[in-house]
């Protein structure tokens, strides 16, 4: 954290020497260590927050102590996590901005009917994007796990879940879905 805090006030600094020397070169290379400065930190937050939620579902842990056993399980999957989880926020990026161009912003050059079709289309890609974003955390939790060593307690998963661990057991009532009249 204190490297992150030095490299941006160095980075701000330079940025103000920039402005002060009115050297646009400087400037845009500064902006430009600043944003890739933001976006890296705020991947791997982003990264650590998504696999926290899974243990905190997943395990009796919760609140800091989740955000410490994902930081401890990311440790040596975190190139692999943050490449997904920014895809995962890039993808959002390319929905929202589409979804305010058209829909919001749009008024005038789209119709109300094509507004609200694409509106519909972007909320159900979105929808789609995100089941798949939590299928996706709950794997790599049990990828960064499988990575570190650390066993899968069914028993102990079942007992927190509340569900069931077993084999199908059919229904106890004999209703066929033929024998229904509509």
């Amino acid at each position: 954290m204190i490297t992150y805090h030095t490299v941006f006030t160095a980075a701000m600094v330079l940025l103000i020497i920039a402005v002060d020397k009115q050297s646009p070169l400087l400037f845009f290379f500064d902006l430009v260590a600043i944003f890739l400065l933001f976006v890296v930190v705020h991947v791997y937050i982003t990264a650590l927050w998504h696999l926290a939620n899974v243990v905190s579902v997943l395990e009796p842990v919760y609140g800091f102590a989740a955000m410490k056993k994902s930081y401890e399980l990311l440790k040596g999957k975190s190139k692999i996590v943050s490449v997904l989880v920014f895809v995962y926020l890039v993808i959002c990026g390319v929905i929202s901005i589409v979804f305010g161009a058209v829909v919001v912003h749009g008024g005038e050059t789209y119709g109300v009917f094509s507004r609200i079709v694409v509106g519909g289309f972007l909320v159900g890609v979105l929808v789609i994007v995100n089941l798949i974003g939590f299928l996706v955390q709950r794997v790599l939790y049990y990828v960064c796990k499988s990575y570190h060593h650390q066993g899968i307690d069914k028993s102990a998963l079942y007992d927190h879940l509340g569900g069931y661990l077993g084999e199908y057991v059919l229904l106890k009532s004999s209703i066929q879905m033929e024998n229904l009249d509509f």
